[in-house]
């Protein structure tokens, strides 16, 4: 085996030869080239020399003097051959041996000569004065060239073979040096190899070998160092695993326990001489599944991490120790596998006593199944009051609903009579015509709030039902914005409407709800704000799609804590001792009533700045019929001739507002009955043009007397018209069904019965 030193002695060697080789090769390449650059040039010397002496003798034809020209010239020059032809090719004149046929000739331009027989063969014209006389063909020698070549090899190879002897003589004495720093560090690596580990090797000089060897003694402190803290961190961590309540062993593959610390015989009643050379089923221990079924030898956690290589973790067993006693353990087995090994070797497996939780849980499903009786004994309990609650539920529906008819029937008269003298009103004193306004505004205003607490609690309850169809948005908008305008009039606040930029948006919704949603926003949004403040009105497509309709403010805006109040129902966020009048509830019936509709109201409020209130409804399918806007009605006044109105109701003041209202109508004829019966027989009778029915009657209800008149042909297509002090949803939806044409809620709204009066009237005309 050789040494580094003669590795590297030959190694340098064959490198030195390697570049001799080279340079030989290199050599050679540009002797070839200088002495074919010097044959060229004496091809073209020649070439002139030969041109200029034998052109005019050509031209004349002299042909002795060719031939002695061409005798002395080959001498002279040193040539091989020399031939002289005419233009047709014809020789005149010739000295030397001549070549064969065949022989490859050169111009005496070219830059690359072939050699044949030793002889480099060029061709050449023969011209004088630009005049073309024959052409000459002549041959160089190449001993000459040769010579040359062979001198300077043999310089360039006695050069190389001295260079290489120097070279291997001062490598020869380098390497002495060199590996005798390595030889000691060779012997220092041994003994650090064998446990040495404290170990400095000599540092001379400065060069690689020096500084190896400082690097060296730095890595031997180093390691010492490193080996002492190991042996100190193998000590803290044995005090550690010894300190632990865990029990933890190490098994060999075989599992068989080859060390463990103080827990693990402790926690299985054993020593620790008993323990150590045992595997995991020593007769003196029994495993046990949480069930009492015995543990297969292939089962236990620490067999299974040495057969799969797998961590087996929380694996829960019992382990009956020798004194009779059952240890619950909590099993941990990670298994050892050495660098390059593809199967464990040892497994380190640790487990700690859940005796008492396993005991505690046992207790605790025991209380589970106690529990779980009481929890029935409970729910049915839960049942039986939920029951109740529905029955209280259904009965407050009920309550609300005899309350809003009770309510109801007394604003009628109230706001009915108010209306009809609004409507004659020119004739009053400006005191009187005040006080009206005050009373229908007051009147108004307590219809609205029976209207908000009926509406939150169809939405509570769940019976509040919301359409979702098209909404062309834009003209809603503006429509509420109109409506608005009088009150913002009113309050001193601008309202700007800047929905046309959203012409042709159409959201899923509820138009009706839509509109209430709206009007509830601005009516807020103006009764709140400041004297010359605004209220802006946007409407857009957002960036995910959905249509946004925008209302800000420039009002006092909300605190944080308000923002956190604002949609718990009757909480008036401060504004309850306030001039504007309120119940808390409209924000709350807004909110719920745009996520009944699948949207979402969003809030951005800044204290003493302003809101704004954003209602964002999901978009309609392209191409989607948009939901038609109720049809305006033109009020007119009725037709040529009586018109008959029949009007069954059981309360007087009713009666008489229906009457003061049809004085509005001077072509109407009134006509009353006071009960169901009699208001079928009186129809029967009189085939009146119109029949208004209320719905609460002492008899039968104005549902059955509409079923009835519709179930004859005569009243198949009259116009009947319920007007009642029922107004909720159910109450509305089943007059619908009843066959009703229209279904109007008390108080009455004189303008638009009037409206409606003049279009089934006219109806009633084209009909017939």
């Amino acid at each position: 085996m050789r040494s580094l030193r003669q590795k590297l002695l030959l190694a340098t060697i064959a490198v030195q030869i390697a570049v001799i080789l080279a340079l030989l090769l290199a050599s050679h390449r540009a002797i070839r080239d200088v002495l074919m650059a010097e044959v060229r040039n004496d091809a073209r010397t020649t070439q002139l020399l030969l041109a200029t002496a034998v052109a005019p003798r050509v031209a004349e034809k002299d042909y002795a003097a060719l031939r002695e020209i061409a005798h002395e010239s080959a001498a002279v020059i040193g040539l091989a051959y020399l031939v002289l032809y005419d233009l047709d090719g014809s020789p005149l004149a010739s000295a030397g041996l001549l070549p064969d046929a065949g022989v490859r000739v050169a111009r005496a331009e070219d830059e690359e000569f072939v050699a044949h027989d030793g002889v480099f063969h060029i061709a050449a014209p023969i011209g004088l004065g630009g005049q073309p006389y024959g052409r000459m063909q002549f041959g160089i020698p190449t001993e000459r060239l040769m010579a040359g070549e062979r001198r300077l090899l043999l310089q360039t190879i006695g050069i190389g073979g001295v260079g290489l002897a120097a070279s291997a003589l001062l490598l020869l004495l380098f390497t002495s040096v060199l590996t005798r720093g390595l030889r000691e560090l060779s012997t220092a690596t041994a003994r650090v190899g064998a446990g040495q580990y404290d170990i400095e090797v000599p540092v001379r000089g400065h060069d690689e070998v020096a500084r190896l060897a400082t690097t060296f003694n730095d890595m031997s402190r180093a390691l010492a160092e490193r080996v002492a803290a190991l042996r100190e961190s193998e000590a803290r961590q044995r005090t550690l695993v010894e300190a632990i309540a865990e029990g933890v062993v190490f098994q060999d593959e075989k599992d068989r326990v080859l060390a463990c610390n103080e827990a693990a015989p402790r926690i299985l009643g054993l020593t620790r001489e008993e323990l150590l050379g045992l595997d995991s089923f020593d007769p003196r221990w029994r495993a046990v599944h949480r069930d009492g079924r015995p543990l297969a030898a292939d089962e236990h956690p620490s067999r299974v991490a040495l057969r799969t290589g797998e961590p087996q973790r929380e694996f829960v067993m019992g382990v009956l120790r020798p004194d009779g006693a059952t240890a619950w353990i909590s099993v941990n087995s990670m298994p050892l596998v050495r660098p390059g090994d593809d199967r464990p070797h040892a497994t380190v497996t640790s487990f700690s006593d859940i005796t008492a939780r396993i005991e505690a849980e046992a207790r605790l499903q025991q209380m589970n199944a106690e529990l779980e009786d009481r929890v029935a004994a409970r729910t049915r309990e839960l049942v039986t009051a939920l029951e109740a609650a529905e029955r209280a539920s259904r009965a407050k529906s009920e309550f609300l609903s005899r309350m809003s008819h009770e309510l109801r029937t007394p604003l009628n008269a109230i706001l009915g009579f108010a209306q009809v003298l609004q409507l004659k009103a020119d004739a009053l004193p400006a005191r009187a015509r005040d006080q009206l306004r005050q009373i229908e505004t007051a009147g108004w205003h307590l219809l609205e709030l029976i209207n908000e607490v009926l509406d939150l609690s169809r939405i509570e309850s769940g019976t509040m039902t919301v359409s979702r169809e098209p909404v062309d948005v834009a003209p809603l908008v503006t429509e509420c914005a109109r409506m608005a305008d009088p009150l913002a009039r009113k309050h001193d606040v601008q309202l700007v409407n800047r929905a046309a930029g959203g012409q042709g948006l159409h959201a899923l919704g509820d138009r009706t709800r839509l509109k209430q949603v709206l009007t509830n926003l601005l009516s807020n949004a103006i009764k709140y704000n400041r004297a010359g403040g605004s209220v802006t009105l946007t409407l857009a497509r957002g960036a995910d799609g959905w249509i946004e309709i925008a209302v800000a403010d420039t009002g006092r805006g909300f605190t944080e804590e308000q923002l956190g109040q604002m949609f718990q129902p009757f909480n008036r966020l401060g504004a309850e001792g306030g001039p504007v009048d309120g119940t808390g509830i409209g924000l709350v019936i807004t909110k719920r009533l745009v996520e009944l509709m699948g949207g979402v109201l969003r809030v951005r409020t800044t204290a003493g700045t302003g809101s704004v209130f954003t209602v964002r409804l999901p978009p309609a399918q392209r191409g989607a019929a948009p939901a038609p806007a109720p049809a305006s009605v033109q009020q007119t006044s009725a037709a040529d001739g009586v018109r008959t109105v029949l009007y069954i109701e059981d309360n007087p003041s009713n009666v008489d507002l229906l009457a003061g209202v049809l004085t509005l109508r001077p072509g109407v004829k009134l006509v009353t009955a006071a009960d169901g019966a009699s208001g079928l027989a009186l129809a029967r009778r009189q085939r009146p043009d119109l029949i208004v029915v209320d719905v609460a009657l002492p008899d039968i209800d104005g549902f059955e007397v509409c079923r009835q008149l519709r179930a004859e042909a005569a009243f198949a297509r009259a116009p009947i018209v319920a007007l009642s002090a029922n107004a909720m949803a159910s109450d509305i939806e089943k007059g619908r069904r009843a066959g009703f044409d229209s279904y109007m809620t008390k108080p009455l709204d004189v303008p638009t019965f009037l409206a409606e009066l003049d279009r089934l009237l006219g109806q009633r005309e084209v009909l017939r």
